[in-house]
């Protein structure tokens, strides 16, 4: 019985081993790289970052989606170069396959919500509804009749169940396919100091077009592409200095828009070169201010005058000094760089020695975290 009683004791008081839970790989097919990020937390604490790759695509996009040798390999050379476990991933919509639209339903206590929304959506779409994947968020509800908001996002059914074909021989199990928006939407909210109510704005700037994204508290509002880019930027600025593009755009990366204190920022400083880059590129960032005032608006008719209190600018411009403050300046708001997104998840053990530049995996950490209980 003393041996009995003993073990019972000892069994008590052994250290419980820790559950860890390991998430989904968030993947995002860019442009030039693909990129991927995957979380783990430890006995339901907040996640923390687990692995981190980018890999450069030597094909196209299209091109890379359309060969599964070359998938297979560039998935596996990005799985191999870090901590990667499991092959259960989110991924995200490449652009070009899926369009978002605001609409407005009537909605009915006895009926479901997403009835509603595919009769309106009947008569936005050429063809038959089973021709295309539909999905839809709905918006909390801020007046007093029924009728509601939704953002839906549509694509062709045929590209979509290619591409899960092209993902499952590349040896992926897809949990879920999700649009930028959403993710960048999810992570904003787990980089918030505090979840509010307020409206923000997030810019995700690439190289020939940009995307606004607005959200408001857990709501995403508002998702639109336009004709702003980075490329625009430095063709704009070489041109005016007689410059190469390339030579135009190192000038960006290193010195900025308004130089800091290196030796490289100085030596333009004193030049004269920081105002005059300003003034060249400001009727290109003056359009991209109208965007946002027109984004204002919007999210003022369909919040009952909530204003846009946070812009977040991510992607290529998350790069350029001074292109936050410019930005501002012009806007007259507040603009935040979310220069290194895993900055939240990341631990003194495990990749602290990473450079934290790298907005490009905004989309992919947003992913990443879809099935966290705290922010998914």
């Amino acid at each position: 019985m003393a041996t009995s009683a003993l073990s019972k004791v000892s069994t008590l008081l052994r250290p419980i081993a820790a559950r860890r839970s390991i998430g989904p790989i968030g993947i995002d097919f860019g442009l030039e790289s693909v990129h991927l990020v995957q979380f783990e937390s430890v006995n339901g604490a907040s996640p923390t970052l687990r692995a981190r790759a980018s890999v450069p695509i030597v094909l196209s996009r299209e091109a890379l989606l359309d060969d599964p040798a070359e998938l297979r390999a560039v998935l596996r050379k990005a799985l191999s170069s870090d901590a990667f476990k499991g092959r259960e991933a989110v991924v995200a919509l490449p652009v070009g396959l899926f369009r978002t639209m605001s609409i407005n339903y009537l909605s009915s206590p006895e009926k479901d919500d997403g009835a509603a929304v595919l009769r309106v959506m009947k008569d936005r779409l050429d063809g038959d509804l089973a021709d295309y994947v539909i999905d839809y968020l709905p918006v909390n509800s801020r007046s007093k009749n029924n009728e509601r908001l939704a953002l839906v996002a549509v694509s062709e059914r045929e590209p979509i169940v290619a591409l899960l074909e092209a993902l499952r021989r590349a040896g992926l199990t897809v949990d879920a396919l999700e649009i930028g928006p959403v993710a960048i939407g999810r992570l904003v909210s787990a980089l918030a100091a505090e979840n509010d109510s307020g409206n923000a704005l997030v810019i995700n700037a690439g190289r020939d077009a940009s995307y606004l994204t607005l959200i408001s508290g857990d709501d995403l509002l508002f998702d639109q592409q336009i004709r702003f880019g980075e490329n625009a930027l430095v063709n704009q600025l070489a041109e005016t200095l007689d410059l190469s593009g390339e030579l135009a755009r190192d000038l960006m990366m290193r010195g900025g828009i308004q130089p800091s204190h290196d030796a490289v920022a100085s030596t333009i400083d004193e030049a004269g070169l920081g105002d005059t880059i300003a003034e060249i590129l400001k009727p290109e960032f003056l359009r991209l201010v109208d965007e946002i005032k027109r984004v204002c608006l919007y999210a003022a008719a369909e919040t009952r005058g909530g204003a846009v209190n946070k812009v977040y600018l991510l992607g290529s411009l998350a790069h350029w000094p001074g292109a936050d403050e410019l930005l501002g300046n012009l806007a007259d708001m507040h603009v935040e760089k979310i220069q290194d997104p895993l900055q939240t998840f990341r631990t003194d053990e495990a990749h602290s020695g990473e450079a934290a530049l790298s907005p490009e995996l905004a989309v992919a950490t947003g992913l990443a975290l879809r099935e966290s209980d705290h922010y998914g």
